[in-house]
């Protein structure tokens, strides 16, 4: 996640694990641009063919959430830094007056985001909203910061099983007034909204065709025709969405990232079996969860139930999966062989506030009918094409930029809005290329 820290007072793990995590958010985000209702069922659009299957496995296995968790846990750590060391500089109350202002206009980047990007899968809104309570926490030692954090996850995990509960007696009291219905009795009131409530919520995950296609056919017209249909969509996500998913996840893993931090994970400080620890514990636990939940919504032909089902235990796969590729982050940036890979992510990663805005805006000149109008046109494992193309966009032009400027253009915005001044923006002096020769 973007941090206000000077050109020169970077930290180089932060950085990279940034660049990872904006380029690997695409991964996952690719098919919310790109396809109607497929990001967790790929029957319903893009193509049911073993490549494009096999491309959902990939990405469920190894990438589901994890990127987005580095991303969280890098807010997290970048906040702690921010206060940290304007904390260093001033005894009064401006630190506090900074990062409320950087956080808030954090919102608005999100807005923007979401209802003039319209991409419906936006963070920012949800980093700043949470952001907003991390400013308690920041004196709180690692061990209390994990404590937290584990807390506030175990609440994520417990908000999906009163979901998961609530889905089997809505299913339970639809199926037992179906029996009557066919049996020829009369149904109440109530039989008749459990009816219609299962099949409203059945509907919702797997939409009619006829309704899919209009969604596609809207989003493909014009600007207009894709505002009417992801703005309704972005309205859900920043609101039931997040006040039942996203603002306990996102504080969680921000003070898991603030720990991280203290602990010297984060900074590339820590020993290299504790990194290796990560990768190992990590990946034994997020790989054998992840399997078990693939095995078994492909068992139930990816049926709503099956995928309601393995959100019980989603945080218990996801979490160690992104620890584990923390560690290996880790390994990378404290290999000299590997230092060019490690900075040219770290490129990336110092803009990975531009970086991720201006994926919203590739998306949508490619997808809707602002632009291409390619959206619904590509089975899933071609959007993997349009990734790669981004990717080496945004790796190719961020150390570019960086060599004559200091900030990327929307971190130049973020940060003279924060201070309420115009911020120096072109270097004096071109400096060397980011990445030697």
């Amino acid at each position: 996640m973007p941090s206000e820290l000077a050109p020169d007072d970077r930290i180089g793990m932060l950085d990279t694990t940034r660049g990872i995590a904006v380029l690997g958010i695409l991964m996952m985000n690719i098919t919310g641009f790109g396809l109607p209702n497929s990001y967790d069922d790929p029957t319903v659009w893009g193509g049911d063919a073993p490549v494009d299957i096999a491309t959902w496995r990939v990405m469920s296995l190894l990438f589901e959430g994890t990127m987005r968790g580095l991303f969280t846990l890098l807010f997290g750590a970048s906040a702690l830094l921010f206060l940290q060391r304007h904390d260093a500089r001033s005894s009064d109350m401006r630190p506090a007056d900074l990062y409320f202002r950087r956080t808030l206009w954090l919102i608005a980047f999100g807005l923007i985001n979401g209802y003039v990007l319209l991409w419906s899968g936006d963070v920012l809104f949800y980093y700043g909203i949470a952001g907003l309570a991390l400013f308690v926490f920041r004196n709180l030692s690692p061990r209390k910061l994990l404590a937290c954090a584990a807390v506030l996850m175990a609440l994520q995990t417990s908000v999906s099983v009163i979901e998961w509960h609530d889905y089997r007696e809505t299913h339970l009291q639809a199926q037992a007034a179906s029996t009557r219905q066919y049996a020829g009795h009369e149904l109440s009131v109530d039989e008749i909204d459990a009816i219609d409530a299962f099949s409203n919520h059945e509907q919702a995950w797997r939409p009619s065709r006829a309704d899919l296609e209009n969604m596609v056919a809207n989003i493909r017209e014009s600007y207009i025709g894709a505002f009417s249909v992801l703005s309704k969509q972005t309205w859900f996500m920043e609101t039931q969405f997040f006040f039942r998913h996203g603002i306990i996840e996102c504080l969680g893993m921000m003070l898991l990232g603030m720990a991280l931090l203290k602990f010297d994970v984060l900074t590339g400080a820590a020993s290299t079996r504790t990194y290796v620890t990560m990768i190992v514990v990590g990946y034994v636990i997020g790989l054998t969860v992840n399997t078990l939940e693939i095995r078994a919504i492909e068992r139930a032909g990816f049926s709503p139930e099956s995928l309601i089902r393995t959100f019980m235990t989603y945080d218990l796969g996801r979490i160690p999966m992104t620890l584990g590729h923390l560690g290996v982050i880790g390994l990378l940036c404290r290999t000299p062989r590997l230092s060019g890979i490690s900075r040219l992510f770290g490129a990336t990663g110092q803009m990975s506030l531009t970086n991720y805005l201006s994926q919203s805006v590739l998306c949508l000149f490619i997808f809707t009918g602002a632009g291409l109008a390619l959206y619904g046109q590509f089975s899933r494992h071609e959007l993997y094409y349009i990734v790669a193309a981004i990717w080496i966009l945004q790796l190719a032009w961020s150390p570019v930029w960086l060599r004559y400027f200091c900030y990327g253009p929307a971190e130049w915005v973020w940060r003279s809005l924060t201070y309420g001044r115009r911020q120096p923006l072109r270097r004096s002096a071109p400096r060397a290329p980011v990445i030697s020769t």
